[in-house]
């Protein structure tokens, strides 16, 4: 078990701290959008640049323990974020509005797909060795 952990520990980690940046994007998305009544796009776009912030600091400090550089990294962070999250968005549109799904689900599935592409192009570029 700690063999498989050390060969996918970067994965774990993105994934766990993600689930907490995804914890604070959520929220966030869903007291503007049903609390305050923005707009869902406007309400993710908000929700998601908080859901960034938040990843790129346990990610840097305790995931990839790259503290060094960080203006650059966070550049090439946000970067690959706001990428996702146009894919997360989206996606979002394709599967609450045009698919009928719950917003929550929608949410989730854009989410789960964007964010394992910005596994990949984080761990290879942002926080690259």
């Amino acid at each position: 078990m700690k063999k498989l952990f050390n060969r996918h520990r970067h994965f774990i980690l993105y994934v766990f701290n993600g689930s907490i940046a995804t914890a604070v994007d959520m929220g966030i998305f869903f007291i503007l959008s049903d609390a305050v009544g923005l707009h869902f796009l406007v309400s993710n776009v908000i929700s998601v640049f908080f859901g960034i912030l938040t990843s790129f600091e346990l990610n840097s400090r305790f995931n990839f323990k790259k503290t060094n550089l960080r203006l650059r990294r966070l550049i090439f962070f946000s970067t690959i974020c706001l990428i996702g999250m146009g894919l997360g968005s989206l996606l979002l549109t394709l599967f609450y509005v045009w698919m009928g799904f719950p917003k929550f689900i929608a949410k989730i599935l854009s989410v789960m797909l964007a964010g394992v592409l910005q596994f990949f192009f984080n761990k290879n570029i942002t926080f690259r060795k």
